[in-house]
């Protein structure tokens, strides 16, 4: 592992307005038999170099037993694998990468529990608006320093983890779902409707092979376990492969395997993920609910498939009824709506944009989802008080 040479006592972050609250942060010199010191914060963390000489990281025995934090600095742009070589020994450890001036401030915040995380949820098309939203968060100000979603969420967080301009979020996501149409290329029902093949490649060619550690925010994605009965938390690994899982709506996409078990989307079990970025205990919470705005309902009143002379009339009652698409999709969520309801309340802001005229696979809604996600959301944020904890990182010099 590349370690730093020499390392200062000083706090990380020497800020008079932070100085106090870093107090028991403040960096020490971890003796060892390593050719170069690891610095241990206080027992809470270590500091190290992407680039330098290569030892390893330090053994578990020798931090101390309070929640460890490894920050990492990179010469500009981030070294890919060099946070996994480090978690690999110290699963448990939390992980930083610093690469601009600004991303000390966003660490600072991270430490002492004033960073903002943001939770997008599921929602199929819906969750464009999810673009809007993270527009209206940079233009007031507010700093978004870990980012967790499920489902079309986490496709679109994880692109706001690789900070990502707004234009860059929605000229890529345009390409990717209403020009690609990832969901057409249909195939025998005997696992999916769609073979899941343009998905795949969709997101292999939006992230490569770049892993979840290694984007410069924090971030987590959401699956359901069908095996196990439990929702899972990914926070490390291929980011495709994981976003793949996110996706895979029962019935639509095939299920992702991992080592036994059948991994389908997250929505399932958790679309509106607060819980897990609560557990982080890093600060504020915004939830980003764009999955509940929608009755579903059906205004035909025959349930039967319709005899072969009934059929012209059957297809044009056909929008008055649920597609099978919407069926499927509905199903699989069905079973967490209870813990969404739950989730909201436990958001320190909650964002519900009024999606109810755009229907979950219409890709072709994309402008209009972004303008009602944007327009809601700066409404909502100009109405903050002044003291709200969320407009604290406004107050910092950080990159959202």
């Amino acid at each position: 592992m590349e370690c730093a040479g020499r390392v200062s006592h000083q706090p990380l972050v020497p800020q008079d307005r932070i100085r106090q609250r870093l107090r028991r942060l403040r960096f020490r010199l971890q003796p060892g038999a390593l050719e170069q010191p690891v610095c241990a914060a206080g027992g809470c963390a270590a500091v190290a170099r992407a680039r330098g000489q290569r030892c390893r990281p330090p053994h578990e025995s020798s931090m101390a037993p309070q929640r460890a934090e490894l920050v990492l600095l990179h010469d500009g742009e981030l070294m890919r694998g060099v946070a996994a070589r480090w978690l690999d020994k110290q699963p448990a450890m939390a992980h930083h990468h610093v690469a601009r001036a600004s991303d000390i401030a966003r660490v600072a915040r991270l430490l002492t529990g004033r960073g903002v995380g943001i939770v997008l949820s599921g929602g199929g098309a819906r969750g464009f608006a999810h673009i809007g939203i993270v527009k209206a968060l940079r233009e007031a100000g507010i700093r978004i320093d870990l980012v967790g979603g499920t489902s079309m969420g986490a496709i679109l967080g994880a692109g706001v983890a690789q900070r990502w301009s707004i234009e860059e979020l929605t000229e890529r996501f345009r390409r990717a779902f209403v020009e690609a149409k990832p969901l057409r290329d249909y195939t025998l029902p005997l696992v999916s409707l769609v073979s899941g093949r343009r998905v795949t490649r969709m997101l292999r060619h939006a992230f490569g092979d770049l892993t979840i550690e290694d984007l410069p925010l924090d971030f987590f994605c959401v699956s359901s376990n069908l095996t196990t009965g439990h929702s899972v938390v990914h926070r490390r690994g291929e980011l495709w492969r994981w976003l793949r899982a996110s996706v895979a709506i029962p019935g639509v996409l095939p299920p992702v395997p991992h080592r036994g078990e059948v991994l389908v989307d997250g929505g399932t079990m958790n679309n509106l993920p607060v819980d897990a970025m609560r557990e982080l205990g890093r600060g504020p919470v915004i939830g980003c609910d764009v999955g509940a705005d929608r009755a579903f309902t059906s205004e035909a009143d025959e349930a039967d498939v319709p005899l072969p002379w009934q059929l012209l009339s059957w297809l044009r009652e056909q929008r008055r009824r649920p597609n099978i698409f919407q069926i499927l999709w509905r199903a699989g969520m069905v079973n967490s709506s209870a813990m969404t309801a739950a989730h909201r309340e436990k958001s320190d802001l909650l964002l519900q944009p009024p999606l109810a005229q755009i229907d979950m696979l219409n890709w072709s809604a994309f402008e209009r989802a972004i303008d009602a996600g944007y327009e809601y959301a700066s409404r909502r944020l100009a109405s903050l008080p002044a003291d709200s904890p969320l407009l604290g990182s406004t107050r910092s010099q950080a990159d959202g």
